[in-house]
């Protein structure tokens, strides 16, 4: 028997007890070696356990489950259950002090049910055993007491942490250190750990920059059998790798991009066709000319999976000879690509679509800057640019096109704005301000989601491998909540009939004409599942679309190089294998995982140059709205994207509880009422670069300007880290390419 199908008849079988002849007896056909091993990872990994008549069940036989342990900073944690496929995900159990059984926090663990619950009626578990720790290096702060050195980590979640002189890798007590777990500690031992790497003097904003790459395994260097490789590539294109290509070199084709953009791995073009049509090329890097499969610069690239961006600077995905030279579409220089040349009419509508490998010479580098002064009628640049006004304003008629048949398809609009941190030469942040988006920057976002629709579609039908975008529907209890903020607006939303998106995009229009509304897009967004790769086409909810991946960003995102690789693979007839498959596979895992590790970045560290950046404020107070409420108190959020916490112990005059299932803060005796976009003036009191930490007090004696009934909703910054999750946020950004000075650069929704 497969050990697949033999462990799902074992767990089947063991929903009651049985000693170890009664299940060979049940399953005469699994050997007693195979039968052993599959018993024994089962029990290993916590689904199944042996009591102490020697009799196996499933562990919810016995009263235990398997989860993930949470501590916090206090003696007691929570665990996690695991999801099982198609059953409700159970309430987070409370473990009380004592009863983690030696679990870290992240650990998956095995727990015992407890017939107890909690002050606010929460079951209870005792931890039995850990099933797998998390495995990951920790930082903190390198301390010396006598002759002893320990490891206090930054969060105090976990315990400190003694380190031997021999393991101290030449870091210095102050010092902000990497320290990897050799010993986990019991009750005679404390834990005991190796120090990995040197963050810098703990207490600076640059060691808890380090610290956070260090953390989600964002390293700025490459290997140096990467580097040698990616030297010897040729910078300029030559003859032999040009010929047998679909020659484009005289069509105009040109780059939009940011200002300050170094990288450009998508160029447009826009043509007539003779039978009324057009056609529109969307032309992408063809960075899989350069980083073939299983090369040290593609090894790299897999690791990395993404370039991970913060203010004024990028740890990008391949070395700057790419991303800033060869694989760059420069503009009047020769450069390989990888084109879409989709068949269209002015009304949106696709006709077809086809995919060469082709050589292009970019005419001119335009900007997003540019690019919307020409629309806007700028007689200066129109004129300097006579060349493709035409071009472009015929683009801009076809983005208007796109964008309004991917509406009425039921494609949801989530324009929430992101704030833009900007930097000196530095790297100190100078202003943090909401980034618009103009009639260029949408341009393009259409050009490269129809791309990405058109590929996917290609390879879908084939049947072929290649890595996809997806994006389940959303969860209906989580749709609930989304309902009942909406209700006051006089919106009637059904949870149960996700489907239906034409009843959000009712909401989003209203969001828009109403700056009262401004906090439901924030809120449906939260409500909605994360986007992930896959190697199945399952479609992409948000965008309503049947067919979606990721090709325009090769430079930056490594799926899209795996689809790049899997689509000429499809072109040129060669035939796949299990091993393309299992490719696919993994790399859509190790993607999806790489990206919420850079998103985790990006937010964090975004946290600590806005936190940088309020400082010189201290003392000052500011109109706020209410962005995210929790049992410890209010976020609140200023109209340029900064937000902060006002501790519970600091809203007077009432005492206040939590209302979960409405998200709110309720004052026992007045009634007074916290829940999210309720308007607040407060004073700062602190802000901290080193932990991101930014923390409000209400401001005046009259104190909050809570409502008592409903919320007046205004906030449009998510507060947790849900909207600024760049994951979240889905940009089509560009491909940067290494450090750069200045203002982050315009970014493209990561759907």
């Amino acid at each position: 028997m497969q050990d697949t199908a033999l462990e799902n008849r074992l767990l089947t079988l063991l929903v009651q007890p049985m000693r170890i002849e009664e299940i060979r007896r049940a399953l005469p056909e699994a050997g007693k070696t195979e039968l052993k091993d599959v018993l024994g990872r089962l029990i290993e990994d916590g689904r199944v356990m042996k009591n102490k008549k020697n009799r196996f069940a499933v562990s919810a036989h016995y009263g235990c489950i398997t989860g993930t342990y949470l501590a916090t900073e206090r003696a007691f944690g929570f665990v996690s259950p695991d999801v099982d496929e198609g059953q409700p995900k159970l309430d987070d159990l409370f473990i009380p002090p004592n009863a983690a059984g030696g679990a870290w926090h992240g650990d998956r663990v095995l727990v015992r049910l407890t017939e107890r619950k909690n002050g606010r009626g929460r079951r209870e578990g005792v931890v039995l055993r850990v099933l797998q720790r998390a495995d990951k290096d920790l930082t903190g702060a390198l301390v010396q007491r006598g002759n002893a050195y320990f490891v206090q980590p930054t969060s105090k979640k976990y315990p400190e942490i003694a380190v031997d002189h021999h393991h101290l890798a030449g870091a210095r007590v102050g010092d902000r250190v990497a320290v990897s777990i050799s010993h986990y500690g019991n009750e005679k031992i404390m834990p005991q750990g190796v120090i990995q790497a040197d963050l810098g003097e703990d207490g600076t904003m640059e060691a808890s920059i380090a610290a956070i790459l260090h953390e989600n395994a964002v390293f700025e260097s490459f290997s140096d059998e990467a580097l040698r490789e990616a030297d010897a590539i040729p910078q300029q294109v030559e003859p032999s790798a040009a010929a047998g290509r679909l020659d484009l070199r005289t069509e105009l084709i040109f780059t939009i991009d940011g200002d300050d953009a170094k990288d450009f791995d998508d160029a447009v073009s826009l043509e007539p066709m003779d039978n009324g049509h057009w056609l529109l090329g969307v032309h992408i890097a063809d960075v899989s000319h350069y980083v073939t499969p299983g090369s040290p610069l593609d090894q790299q690239a897999y690791h990395r999976g993404t370039s991970v961006y913060y203010p004024g600077h990028v740890v990008p995905m391949l070395p700057f000879a790419l991303s800033h030279g060869i694989c760059s579409l420069n503009p009047k220089v020769d450069r390989l690509a990888f084109s879409a040349l989709i068949e269209v009419d002015m009304d949106g509508r696709r006709y077809g679509a086809k995919f060469a490998k082709s050589v292009i010479c970019s005419a001119a580098r335009m900007t997003y800057r540019k690019v919307n002064q020409i629309l806007a009628g700028d007689k200066k640049l129109r004129a300097a640019y006579h060349f493709l006004t035409e071009t472009v304003e015929r683009m801009n008629d076809l983005a208007h096109a796109l964008y309004k048949r991917r509406i009425e398809r039921g494609a949801l609009e989530l324009d929430i704005p992101e704030a833009e941190i900007r930097v000196d030469e530095n790297g100190r942040p100078i202003d943090i301000q909401y980034r618009a988006r103009g009639e260029s920057e949408k341009l393009i976002e259409e050009f490269m989601l129809l791309a990405n629709e058109s590929v996917a579609e290609c390879m879908c039908r084939r049947g072929d491998p290649t890595v996809y975008r997806v994006h389940e529907n959303p969860d209906p209890e989580k749709l609930r909540v989304f309902a009942q903020f909406a209700r006051p607006f006089g919106y009637r939303i059904d949870p149960s009939n996700s489907s239906d998106t034409a009843q959000f995009q009712t909401v989003l229009r209203g969001a828009k004409n109403d700056p009262r509304q401004r906090i439901l897009p924030m809120l449906l967004l939260r409500s909605l599942a994360r986007a992930r790769y896959a190697d199945e086409c399952i479609g992409h909810y948000g965008l309503k679309a049947k067919y979606y991946l990721h090709f325009t960003s090769p430079i930056r995102r490594y799926p899209d190089l795996i689809a790049h690789r899997m689509l000429q693979r499809a072109l040129t007839g060669q035939p796949f294998t299990d091993a393309d498959r299992r490719l696919c596979e993994d790399a859509a895992a190790q993607s999806t995982t790489r990206e919420q590790a850079a998103d985790n970045c990006e937010r964090d560290i975004d946290k600590l140059f806005i936190a940088a950046y309020m400082r010189q404020f201290i003392g000052e107070e500011f109109d706020a709205e209410v962005s995210g409420v929790q049992a410890f108190g209010i976020f609140v959020a200023l109209p340029n994207g900064c937000e902060g916490l006002v501790r519970i112990e600091l809203l007077t005059g009432d005492r206040y509880e939590y209302d979960e299932p409405h998200m709110s803060l309720v004052g026992r005796h007045t009634g007074m009422r916290f829940t999210i976009g309720t308007p607040i003036r407060v004073k700062l009191l602190a802000a901290s670069e080193v932990t991101g930490q930014i923390d409000f007090a209400p401001a005046g004696s009259a104190g909050p300007m809570a409502e008592h009934i409903e919320p007046n909703p205004q906030a449009s910054y998510d507060p947790s880290g849900l909207h600024g999750n760049r994951a979240q946020r889905r940009r089509h950004s560009k491909g940067r390419g290494g450090p750069r000075k200045g203002k982050k650069p315009p970014t493209r929704k990561r759907r």
